[in-house]
């Protein structure tokens, strides 16, 4: 297994922890919470290591490719892309990023911050009706709208120039390709939005 997918394999494990919570809801939220604080420590320096020959695209070789300069929010820092074609997807995803940063902030972090309030607050009971199913529920469906919108949409913007502005570090999706990244925003946010829209249906 490439290297570069085993430092992303703690992000499905995180939201496995979170969304299905396999040693009880405290347990899974305070042992997700920890892979998600640290995961950061050594898989940001792994990536940038590699940031001038592995492509932000497709994580093919890429020494002589495109230069990408990000400013994203640890700073400003430079990746490369093996092709033109490639560097171009990659403007076009981080270049909608960038123009809707606020919307991507107030819908990952926001949900984040809600869903960790209110699953612990169902856990303990102080909800009232409310379960730690709803609490998944309302964080799948807040990521799902947040992510499907970049998904879908972050192609069609025209390959922005100079220097990309991005609301979120991007290490994460160097460590697998911006192309997988796309596709599981995709993919996830689509099973994860019906997934919601099917709980709230059975509870109502």
């Amino acid at each position: 297994m490439d290297i570069g997918a085993l430092l992303f394999l703690p992000v499905p494990v995180v939201l496995l922890l979170f969304t299905r919570a396999p040693f009880g809801p405290l347990a899974s939220l305070g042992l997700g919470v920890a892979l998600m604080l640290t995961h950061r420590l050594y898989a940001r320096p792994w990536a940038l290591a590699r940031a001038s020959r592995r492509c932000l695209w497709c994580t093919r070789p890429a020494d002589a490719g495109s230069e990408l300069v990000i400013e994203e929010p640890f700073g400003t820092t430079t990746w490369r892309a093996c092709s033109d074609d490639h560097a171009d997807r990659v403007r076009r995803l981080l270049g909608w990023a960038g123009a809707h940063g606020r919307f991507l902030k107030a819908g990952i972090l926001g949900t984040l911050g809600i869903f960790l309030i209110a699953a612990v607050l169902t856990t303990l009971g102080w909800l009232g009706p409310l379960r730690h199913a709803d609490a998944v529920a309302v964080f799948r469906l807040g990521i799902a709208a947040t992510v499907l919108p970049l998904g879908w949409l972050g192609s069609t913007r025209p390959p922005e120039a100079g220097p990309l502005r991005v609301p979120f570090p991007v290490h994460i999706q160097a460590l697998v390709g911006s192309w997988t990244v796309t596709w599981l925003f995709r993919v996830v946010g689509a099973v994860w939005l019906v997934q919601a829209i099917v709980h709230v249906w059975q509870r109502l």
